[in-house]
């Protein structure tokens, strides 16, 4: 009885059901992906780990470790990480070897000195040769 009189029923007309307007009603969000998930290309961001730039590809999760496959060379090795020591490659592979990741900063670094060169001979005093 005590439910009733909590909760009488309704009169003829009303309705509990608020008015639907589209307005009301919120997008939803996509899921957030995790950082890492298996067959990704992952590289090691821990400067104090030997295999730091290194880049290979997750093959399991496990309580907060990754286990992370590098190959090319005579042999693959397949290692365990925190995942907090390693970050997603936006890019694919690298060229050819795990430490080809570490090489391609280089030739960015590389290829802005060559779009904005500093012509060596003028900041030493030489003057420039005219045609």
């Amino acid at each position: 009885m005590k439910s009733i009189e909590q909760n009488p029923p309704l009169k003829k007309g009303e309705s509990t059901i608020a008015e639907f307007t589209p307005s009301s009603v919120k997008k939803p969000k996509a899921p957030e992906l995790p950082p890492l998930l298996p067959g990704m290309i992952a590289i090691v961001n821990n400067p104090s780990n030997p295999f730091y730039m290194y880049c290979g590809i997750v093959q399991r999760i496990t309580d907060g470790k990754a286990g992370v496959l590098f190959e090319g060379g005579n042999s693959d090795r397949l290692i365990t990480f925190w995942l907090d020591e390693l970050e997603h490659r936006r890019k694919g592979p690298p060229m050819v070897n795990p430490r080809s990741a570490i090489l391609e900063s280089m030739v960015e670094k590389l290829n802005c000195n060559e779009k904005n060169p500093k012509n060596k001979t003028q900041e030493i005093g030489i003057p420039k040769k005219s045609e």
